[in-house]
């Protein structure tokens, strides 16, 4: 679970660790969220970046109608939107998933993909990465909330904001802090990362 501010880097990281993990062994990765029309400009964009600067991008098959990457090793990155879950369904060996905003999902389609999460091989995982935003959003009862009840020894929590990020321009780091006078509840959530 990676969640905080904006800028903080999270959906870099998650996206150098699949190509890492994808790299080193065959992986199916299911990479979604929620509206298929916002994949290519998000997720699929960011893991093409990570291919060309880590100069691994001239030896994959990319297909930009079906947002689809094939690595050189057979791995294969699958970029979704959940706007019909029927269609993920029928998507079989799974062994990673991607949540990109999953605040955007209910709780419900979010089970429905932890259920497709059912390869027969070692290290399946699932990512869902966030900002916060209302407590009232079913991400805050499941693991933030007093009380939340989930499975501690198998699940890892990870908070950042834009002060973890070493690389974004000063000119944004100006623009978020000075929300804490503009707009106080934007600047918990998107500079401070905290549920408001």
């Amino acid at each position: 679970v990676y969640y905080g501010g904006a800028g903080s880097g999270k959906s870099v990281f998650i996206g150098q660790k699949l190509v890492i993990k994808s790299c080193r062994s065959k992986r199916k990765v299911l990479v979604i969220r929620k509206f298929g029309t916002t994949l290519k400009d998000s997720v699929f964009d960011l893991i093409l970046k990570i291919l060309k600067q880590w100069k691994i991008y001239d030896y994959c098959k990319v297909n930009l109608s079906t947002y689809t990457i094939t690595l050189p090793n057979g791995s294969m990155f699958l970029c979704k939107g959940f706007d019909d879950p029927e269609k993920i369904k029928s998507i079989t060996d799974i062994t990673d998933i991607w949540v990109e905003e999953g605040t955007e999902l209910s709780e419900d389609e979010y089970t429905q993909l932890d259920l497709r999460l059912r390869a027969s091989v070692e290290f399946l995982q699932l990512f869902i990465s966030f900002n916060p935003v209302s407590k009232a959003n079913w991400v805050f009862k499941r693991w933030f909330s007093e009380g939340a009840i989930y499975d501690k020894d198998r699940t890892k929590i990870l908070h950042t904001t834009y002060k973890d990020n070493r690389f974004l321009p000063e000119d944004y780091i100006r623009a978020l802090e000075e929300k804490a006078r503009t707009n106080y509840v934007y600047y918990r959530i998107y500079a401070l990362g905290e549920f408001a």
